[in-house]
């Protein structure tokens, strides 16, 4: 023993191995040698642990463990250990997700382990990052690949959704067919949304669309729709690396936060749910908010006129920045200007509305209005009089439960996959004066009990995810630059976890639908594809958005009017329910099958 003890003594003084780098490796091989378990076994049911090779669980501890010390003593680097140990560690937390996507509780009490990791591989310097800097153009080549990589990525997934008939009528055909109006008319108009033919500015009014309007007029596909928005969402890491920049922080801390941003979780995931207006507010809003901290008028009032062209309800985000800019004294009388003018377009907004035939969305703060007649100003009161029953509406009010349409919805669970992967930072800045950047993230998912309005698979985190971010930089900003570096590497760990829990079995699900029938979807869309232009067409709801170019076009089920007799009707053979026997009904023997590709069942009506 005493051999034994003198040889360990001499080989550590020799390699000026310590204890704690020994334990640095053995710790990350523990973790590699977890991750095996992870990939072999269901880690949460016990019974399955039988399955494990314990002869391999040891092998590959020892193996790693090996490794790692060689390379600790050719690099004579403690670096190399805790770079070893952090990598290992996330490879696991992945694993981990990926074995159980979605369940938030796993995820944070993963994020809690990971956060104090990142704190012991980072402490002292033990990663190499403080100190020096990356030059401004590294910065931004690196922060161009991030953009590249979210967008390629978000795009071919979505693209691939797309290709296995998953993208519903509601949302997605909507906007398909939208789109083809606007190209042949220029008048948002659709047959879809409400039944009958109708502009969708008498749903909601966002003149954003027009935009997107000259690119479409050259792919004229709605591929090109779903590749847009992923651009839109990526384009947002440029502004809040400049927003960092411009707050002091260093070359690298702010292309950390523009990796922060394209990991975030809501921000690829919600792509998943089709394609939505609001997909384009975090780009404009952060880019409002650089030009505020660069006093640039013009650059300010450029972005707050383009947040208000997405959506009535888009004045809130404006007003909030407004709100913000008041109070930490840049440009007050401008600001106030902005305010002003928030209001009265919020106000005109509701006008086009009403003069499109609709009416705006009120019915979502319902529970806020004593008097239904009596508009925003009920909601103001209620808050004002009864501040307990806004805190038990914002962190208890949601009446309708996860469990009813399979999504986690409740609101803690919605703070904490926002709040977590910053770290909770939005809330710890010296000055609560940016807490008003918050303001939108109370009112548009909060307050509501309309579940995706609190949910990440949905488009209403875009806005109010831009500015608690952006919120989260800010207070950052206030932190020693050691600091800094270390909460940003927190942030990605915590950030890559989330994401993949969220994203990862979409993404898996769509490539695997799609391999496995992939000629199943090549002949449904051929049979769509023969499909007179000029021609009405009743169809199954995932087939609405491959069939953009009909005019005449309703949607089975339908949950406006009643169903009509069409030129031809298209069931989908993947769905039987009381939506397809109704509609077979309306067909009765005026229609006939006339062919049958892949999952599309075509009936033409007889002449």
């Amino acid at each position: 023993m005493d051999k034994i003890r003198s040889w360990i003594a001499d080989f550590a003084r020799e390699t000026e191995l310590k204890v704690s780098d020994a334990f640095s490796a053995f710790l990350t091989a523990f973790i590699s040698a977890n991750i095996y378990t992870a990939l072999t076994v269901q880690f949460d049911e016990l019974e399955s642990l039988r399955l494990l090779s314990v002869g391999r669980f040891f092998i590959i501890f020892v193996t790693v463990l090996i490794v790692t010390i060689s390379m600790f003593i050719i690099t004579r680097s403690r670096k190399t250990l805790n770079y070893l140990l952090l990598t290992s560690s996330l490879l696991f937390a992945l694993s981990l997700v990926i074995s159980l996507p979605g369940s938030i509780w796993l995820n944070l009490g993963i994020a809690f382990v990971l956060v104090y990791i990142v704190r012991y591989v980072t402490r002292c310097n033990g990663l190499g990052l403080e100190g020096g800097d990356i030059s401004k153009k590294t910065s931004l080549m690196l922060c161009t690949a991030a953009f590249v990589i979210f967008a390629v990525a978000v795009s071919v997934f979505t693209a691939v959704k797309y290709a296995t008939f998953s993208h519903s009528a509601f949302d997605f055909g909507i906007f398909t067919q939208m789109f083809e109006q606007m190209a042949k008319t220029g008048l948002p108009f659709t047959t879809v949304e409400r039944g009958r033919y109708l502009s969708h500015f008498a749903v909601h009014f966002s003149p954003v669309y027009y935009l997107l309007l000259p690119g479409y007029m050259i792919f004229r596909h709605p591929v090109y729709l779903l590749v847009m928005q992923a651009v839109a969402i990526g384009l947002s890491v440029f502004p809040i690396r400049r927003i960092c920049m411009e707050m002091g922080m260093s070359n690298k801390v702010s292309l950390g936060a523009s990796l922060v941003f394209a990991l975030f979780p809501t921000m690829a995931n919600g792509c998943f749910y089709d394609f939505h207006e609001n997909k384009f507010l975090s780009l404009f809003i952060l880019w409002m908010i650089y030009f505020a901290l660069k006093d640039n008028r013009l650059g300010v009032g450029v972005f707050a006129l383009l947040t208000l062209t997405v959506k009535e309800d888009a004045a809130i985000y404006v007003i909030a920045i407004a709100l913000w800019m008041l109070l930490t004294r840049r440009d007050r009388l401008f600001a106030g200007l902005i305010i002003a003018v928030s209001a009265l377009y919020f106000v005109f907004a509701c006008r086009m509305i009403a003069l499109s035939g609709g009416e705006i969305m009120i019915s979502r703060l319902d529970k806020f209005y004593l008097d239904p007649d009596g508009g925003f100003s009920e909601v103001i009161k209620t808050c004002f009089y009864d501040i307990g029953y806004l805190i038990n509406q914002v962190f208890n009010g949601a009446d309708i439960t996860s469990t009813q349409i399979g999504y986690s919805g409740q609101k803690m669970e919605f703070l904490i996959w926002c709040a977590i992967p910053l770290l909770f930072m939005p809330f710890a800045s010296k000055h609560t004066t940016h807490l008003v950047l918050l303001i939108p993230l109370l009112v548009i998912n909060l307050m509501p009990d309309w579940i995706y309005q609190h949910n990440i698979d949905y488009q209403y985190t875009y806005g109010s995810c831009a500015l608690l971010i952006a919120a989260a930089f800010l207070a950052l900003s206030e932190r020693k630059p050691s600091e800094q570096i270390r909460i940003v590497v927190c942030m990605l760990a915590v950030c890559s976890v989330f994401t993949a829990s969220a994203v990862f079995p979409k993404g898996d699900r769509y490539y695997v639908k799609y391999t496995e029938n992939r000629e199943a979807y090549r002949l449904t869309a051929e049979a769509i594809e023969d499909i007179p232009k000029d021609a009405s067409v009743t169809a199954y709801g995932f087939f609405i958005p491959h069939l953009y170019f009909i005019d005449d076009l309703q949607t089975v089920p339908k949950y406006y009017g009643e169903y009509e007799k069409t030129d031809y009707v298209i069931m989908d053979s993947r769905y039987t329910d009381g939506a397809s026997d109704a509609v077979m009904e309306m067909m009765g023997d005026d229609y006939t099958l006339i062919e049958i590709k892949g999952y599309a069942a075509v009936y033409k009506r007889i002449d």
